[in-house]
C-alpha cells in the first residue's frame, strides 16, 4: 500500500466516523458538538498538537540564516503554549481545530501531487475544503458553532447530514483501497 493509500485512508476514516457518530448516536452527537467550541480540554489537546506538528515542521525545513535558532523551538513552544492556553481560552478548541485543519492538508497535497490517477484530485479538493474551513475557524471560530447549529438543528437532520458524510468518508476510502 502506497503512502498516500494510506493517508487518504486515514482521511476517510476520520470522515466515516464523523459521520457514523451523526447517524448512529445524534443525541450524543448533538450534545457533543454544542459543546465542543468552550471545551478547554479539547481546545489544550489540539494546541499542543498544533504546536508540536508546527515546530516539527519549522524543525526540518530550511531557514538559511535562521537555522541557528532552531534549538530555541525546544523552549519557545512550551511557552507558547502556556501563553496560547492563558491569554485565548475563549473558543480555544475552535481555533485549535482550525490549526489542525491548515496543518493536515500538506502532506495530503505532497502524497496526492506525482500520483497518476485523476481520482487523486478527490483528496486535493478535500484537502483545500480543510485549508478554507481551517482560516474560517482559526480567523471566526464562533462560526463553528453557527455552522454546527445547521448541522444538528434535530436528531432527523443530524442523521441526513450524518449519512451523506458517512457516505463521503466510505467513497474516499474504497479509492484509497481501490485506485491509490
Amino acid at each position: 500500500m502506497s503512502p498516500f493509500a494510506m493517508a487518504a485512508l486515514m482521511l476517510g476514516g476520520v470522515i466515516t466516523a464523523l459521520g457514523a457518530v451523526c447517524l448512529f448516536v445524534p443525541m450524543q452527537a448533538r450534545t457533543w458538538m454544542t459543546g465542543f467550541p468552550r471545551n478547554r480540554w479539547a481546545g489544550c489537546a489540539l494546541t499542543a498538537v498544533d504546536l508540536v506538528w508546527s515546530a516539527w515542521l519549522v524543525m526540518h525545513m530550511p531557514l538559511g540564516t535562521f537555522d541557528r535558532y532552531k534549538p530555541l523551538l525546544f523552549v519557545l513552544a512550551p511557552v507558547l503554549f502556556a501563553l496560547i492556553v492563558w491569554l485565548m481560552d475563549e473558543l480555544l478548541a475552535a481555533r485549535a481545530l482550525g490549526g489542525l485543519l491548515l496543518l493536515i492538508p500538506a502532506p495530503l497535497l505532497n502524497l496526492a501531487r506525482w500520483h497518476e490517477s485523476g481520482f487523486r484530485l478527490v483528496v486535493t479538493v478535500l484537502a483545500y475544503i480543510l485549508v478554507a474551513k481551517g482560516m474560517t475557524l482559526v480567523l471566526c471560530p464562533y462560526w463553528l458553532r453557527r455552522a454546527s447549529a445547521w448541522w444538528i438543528r434535530n436528531d432527523r437532520w443530524c442523521r441526513v447530514c450524518g449519512s451523506i458524510v458517512l457516505a463521503a468518508g466510505l467513497f474516499v476510502m474504497a479509492l484509497a483501497l481501490a485506485v491509490y
